[in-house]
């Protein structure tokens, strides 16, 4: 039982983290989505050696699967928005 809710944390631990820069509209709300996403995981590898933090009872692997996961969300939502540009006829730079 304890591996099926580990396969769950892992998998909502990538999905969600997947999910929040795909909320993005604009080129300057995923800015600041990746900004706080760089923040965020700045002070996860800041803090994951000290025990009894928060990022320590996260632990490397769901912190690496949320680091993976919003950075295929930011790739995503990326060439998402560069794609709308381009389909508005404004040209590539």
């Amino acid at each position: 039982m304890e591996g099926f809710f580990a396969l769950i944390a892992a998998t909502l631990s990538f999905l969600i983290a997947m999910a929040v820069p795909l909320f993005a509209q604009r080129w300057r709300t995923l800015g600041i989505i990746v900004a706080v996403g760089a923040v965020f995981f700045g002070w996860l590898t800041v803090e994951m050696p000290i025990a009894g933090s928060i990022p320590s009872g996260i632990g490397a692997f769901l912190g690496g699967l949320m680091l993976f996961g919003f950075a295929g969300g930011v790739i995503a939502r990326f060439v998402t928005l560069l794609g709308r540009r381009q389909a508005a006829g404004e040209t590539p730079q």
